[in-house]
């Protein structure tokens, strides 16, 4: 923790980390990381040089994502974090790197794109922090297979319907739920991320991402 900032690094899904220079950034780290769209996160991944009233001067952006290959092209975006108050308040300092960096991304078909606490600090962003954890837990086979079995059966559903469909008895039900909420996590169950995510949310059977 310095004066002015939380630094540290996310563990990434790859098992690549990604250091942060904020609690902001921190939580973008984790909402890209969850994205399954998502391949690959640089942070701090190059510096630009521009001019300013005869000065020098040298901007890095925060972070640069690498998406999944779509119509034959990887669609890059390159991020800036900021509090929506600084970038509100004080776009004026801001709005000569920004444009360079918008012109240096649509030379190489990349986007520039700026991400506050207003697009972060979502309902997205805590169901990441609460889904990460089981992400990468062994597959208990025999109760994905039930659980599987009975989400077919049931179709669309919730968590708390589909735990009684598939299992009689309590202690059942909740051994399995840690099972259930990896497969929510490795979208082999979908269910929107963008509302809070509680034993009534409506799930549906979904597609794995490797």
């Amino acid at each position: 923790m310095s004066y002015r900032s939380l630094t540290g690094k996310v563990v990434l899904n790859s098992g690549h980390s990604a250091g942060f220079e904020s609690s902001l950034e921190r939580d973008w780290l984790i909402c890209l990381d969850f994205d399954p769209d998502v391949e690959a996160i640089l942070e701090q991944p190059f510096s630009l040089n521009y001019q300013l009233d005869g000065r020098e001067l040298r901007y890095t952006p925060d972070v640069l994502a690498q998406y999944r290959e779509r119509d034959g092209r990887i669609p890059i975006v390159v991020f800036e974090v900021k509090p929506y108050d600084e970038v509100r308040l004080d776009f004026a300092k801001y709005r000569q790197r920004f444009k360079q960096m918008i012109r240096y991304c649509r030379e190489r078909d990349w986007r520039f794109k700026i991400v506050t606490e207003r697009d972060i600090r979502t309902p997205y962003l805590d169901n990441a922090k609460f889904l990460r954890k089981y992400r990468r837990l062994a597959t208990q086979e025999l109760y994905r297979e039930q659980l599987l079995y009975s989400l077919r059966a049931l179709g669309p559903t919730t968590p708390q319907a589909l735990l009684a469909m598939a299992y009689l008895h309590v202690e059942k039900r909740m051994a399995a739920l840690p099972e259930l909420w990896r497969m929510v996590a490795r979208r082999e169950v979908s269910t929107e991320l963008n509302k809070p995510l509680t034993m009534h949310s409506t799930i549906w059977l979904g597609i794995q991402h490797e």
